[in-house]
């Protein structure tokens, strides 16, 4: 039974994006039954989740001090916390027999022996060192199982947006959800998703109109985005799964590396980037409710053309 370590950052502020793709990962390889435990920052959201999925896990403070002194040896080691160093790598190959590495633009990253990034396109690997292999593009985008079945069926619009879904990850620690539900036409059905890290659900459900839905605990993401005409998100995951099953997507980014994601998705014409959290073009909001069935259909097509919900499959065949 193979031994691997799950090293995944998780915070208010990281949101729980980098969490949930390494879930999807584990429970593949769990079904090759590997043995997995996860080390994560101490934030109790992400550790109820993990709880839920009966993985184990040890909270720790630091994840290079950790390396030196509270991991056990395995037989690999994955990394989803960004910019790691060249002496955490050293030491977890001490301890770990390999190392992969995702999204990661820290010296170590050089070190590694898979470092995957659907961020980046292929030709970004020629800054990678001939011992790494890279796995770069949206071919390697990390979706739940189900996407790949969502990506297949057709979609169809109304001659304008019927319904509109808001969604900001686990956290939404700028309140973007808030926000946008005050602006939205009371004529668009809206369902708003407030994950599990939300913080402001007095103040959502004060808000709460006859137009407005408000839901938590989504199992079904992929259902829920192919049932709505498009939905406001930032530049993660959900990005990438909007795209995946033809859903157009108006983003706004919640830290600086989504933006280049959500820049990247427009220029694909899959979504329409609206900016930063800080400083998004509200004033783009009357062109984006008023968009026509023709370019709902042409969004949607551009997405799936780029995703197609197998990332999954061949990212933990890489691993494995």
């Amino acid at each position: 039974m193979p031994k691997i370590n799950i090293f995944c950052k998780a915070s208010v502020i990281e949101g729980l994006g980098h969490l949930i793709r390494q879930i999807h990962i584990a429970r593949e390889l769990r079904k090759q039954n590997a043995d997995i435990f996860f080390y994560i920052p101490g934030f109790s959201t992400a550790e109820d989740i993990l709880k839920k999925h009966n993985f184990s896990y040890q909270a720790v403070e630091d994840f290079r001090s950790a390396s030196t002194t509270k991991t056990d040896k395995s037989d690999t080691t994955i990394l989803d916390i960004h910019d790691t160093s060249s002496s955490l790598i050293q030491n977890l190959k001490k301890r770990s027999k390999k190392i992969i590495s995702f999204e990661d633009h820290g010296e170590g990253r050089n070190q590694v022996d898979l470092l995957i990034d659907c961020n980046l396109i292929p030709e970004d690997s020629k800054s990678v060192t001939s011992n790494t292999r890279p796995l770069f593009g949206l071919p390697y985008s990390v979706l739940a199982p189900e996407f790949e079945n969502f990506h297949l069926e057709n979609r169809s619009f109304s001659e304008k947006i019927q319904s509109l879904l808001i969604t900001f990850g686990g956290t939404d620690p700028n309140n973007i959800t808030l926000d946008l539900a005050r602006r939205i036409p009371s004529e668009i059905k809206t369902t708003a998703i407030a994950g599990p890290g939300f913080q402001n659900m007095n103040a959502l459900q004060e808000i709460n109109t006859s137009h407005i839905c408000i839901v938590q605990n989504v199992q079904n993401m992929a259902s829920m985005l192919f049932n709505h005409d498009a939905v406001f998100c930032s530049g993660g995951v959900t990005l990438h799964e909007a795209m995946c099953v033809g859903t157009p997507a108006f983003v706004i980014s919640q830290v600086e590396h989504q933006e280049e994601k959500a820049k990247s998705a427009e220029s694909h014409g899959a979504a329409i980037n609206l900016g930063n959290s800080n400083s998004w073009d509200k004033n783009r909001l009357p062109e984006v409710f008023n968009l026509k069935k023709n370019n709902l259909q042409e969004m949607s097509s551009a997405g799936k053309n780029q995703i197609d919900g197998k990332g999954l499959k061949r990212v933990v065949e890489a691993i494995l």
